[in-house]
């Protein structure tokens, strides 16, 4: 499938994997956990668009996630569970 998913499918895997979705103005922000301090966010335009491989990217970084785990989590080989780990694994790896 390459480097690139559609707005429609990163919007739907983000809203099955624990996100709150919110329309802020023209854009469409995802929540992750009760604090909601994972944030990421794409144009309300691009859901029928395909989304860029450098669009990806920083939607990735701003998951905590590498480009590979972002794209996991999208095609739903990585699950709610698994970020969660991936998330759990980093910050312990801060505190060290």
């Amino acid at each position: 499938m390459g480097n690139v998913r559609s707005g429609r499918q990163i919007d739907s895997a983000l809203c099955k994997k624990g996100f709150r979705r919110t329309t802020i103005g023209k854009h469409i922000h995802y929540f992750f956990g009760e604090d909601s301090l994972i944030v990421t966010h794409m144009s309300h335009g691009a859901m029928s668009d395909t989304i860029a491989a450098n669009l990806i990217s920083k939607m990735a970084r701003q998951l905590g996630l590498t480009k590979k785990q972002f794209l996991a989590l999208i095609d739903c080989t990585l699950d709610k569970d698994g970020y969660r780990e991936i998330l759990s694994t980093d910050y312990t790896d801060l505190t060290d």
